[in-house]
């Protein structure tokens, strides 16, 4: 055999062997960054998800067995994310920056929040819908309120494309993954957070009156 020969040989084999390769380091930087569409990994499971102007808001978490080994909460668009907490070499258990509830104001509103917090700033995703009463019109809300050393700013889903919202309502995130939080975001006065899961306190009995004594 030649020696341009045995050469065209060994370069066909290494260009296998590359392209035989270049499967798996793909896939391992895809679950680094987000997915295209998407602000959140090919790992984790979209909670939150809408559009705000030009940006993007998400939250995103790492599913365990019964609950979320990982949340995080993210901002900005796919090529420049501006917020991106926790932003930790290492998994933060949700419970320990993490809070949410569940808020009724009694006239068929019903607000859903998830709060993130690092002690100075904090990040509250909310979805408000309400079921009026027949013959009035319904609406929906949702975004992000942002508060930086108690300057607020409000996000709001601008609809441009459908909001992602039904993550927020997961058994498994809010009372397993992170604690219940009865302080209601701003900007909600007339909704009231229950201490406890919704299917439990609408299956609590109602108060009874004494009984009256017998003559």
């Amino acid at each position: 055999m030649t020696p341009d020969r045995r050469f065209s040989l060994y370069t066909l084999a290494i260009a296998c062997l590359c392209a035989a390769g270049s499967p798996d380091v793909h896939a391992q930087s895809s679950s680094d960054g987000p997915t295209q569409g998407s602000l959140c990994p090919a790992d984790q499971t979209t909670l939150f998800a809408c559009s705000s102007g030009q940006k993007q808001i998400a939250v995103c978490g790492k599913p365990g067995n019964d609950t979320y080994d990982e949340l995080r909460y993210r901002y900005g668009t796919e090529r420049n994310l501006e917020a991106d907490f926790p932003n930790e070499r290492e998994p933060v258990p949700p419970r320990l920056f993490a809070s949410g509830n569940q808020a009724s104001n009694g006239a068929g509103g019903t607000l859903t929040y998830l709060r993130l917090s690092d002690g100075r700033s904090s990040f509250t995703v909310f979805s408000e819908t309400s079921s009026p009463a027949e013959g009035a019109v319904g609406y929906e809300s949702s975004g992000v309120l942002v508060d930086n050393h108690g300057h607020t700013e409000t996000h709001l889903c601008d609809g441009q494309t459908p909001a992602q919202v039904g993550g927020l309502s997961d058994k498994k995130l809010i009372g397993k993954a992170v604690p219940r939080d009865n302080r209601v975001p701003e900007g909600f006065p007339t909704y009231q957070a229950s201490a406890q899961p919704p299917e439990q306190a609408s299956a609590q009995p109602s108060p009874q009156p004494p009984a009256q004594p017998t003559p």
